[in-house]
């Protein structure tokens, strides 16, 4: 995993799902990392553990020289959810540095 993604929240993931992040994130960060100059940091969260089915939530920072890059999102389905987010990160990213 690159130094420059830190993925908070994975202990309650089981190892697939956890295996599941880490390759989206990664794939992500490539396209995402020839524009960052900062540190991506993400927090994962699982909801209603206990039922059959789980609610996947990401709040995603990236802290850039001059400004933050906030973004969340969430879905039922765990990789939907995590494009959605870095799939913001990415466009976010991509805005701020076409504006300068």
């Amino acid at each position: 995993m690159e130094e420059n993604i830190q993925i908070l929240g994975l202990k309650d993931f089981n190892e697939k799902e956890q295996n599941e992040v880490l390759e989206l994130t990664q794939r992500y960060y490539e396209k995402i990392e020839r524009n960052l100059p900062g540190l991506l940091k993400i927090h994962a969260k699982k909801h209603d553990k206990a039922g059959e089915r789980s609610k996947y939530s990401f709040h995603a920072k990236v802290q850039l020289p001059e400004s933050l890059i906030n973004v969340r999102d969430d879905d039922w389905i765990l990789a939907t959810a995590l494009h959605k987010v870095l799939k913001k990160v990415e466009n976010q990213v991509k805005h701020k540095f076409k504006n300068e």
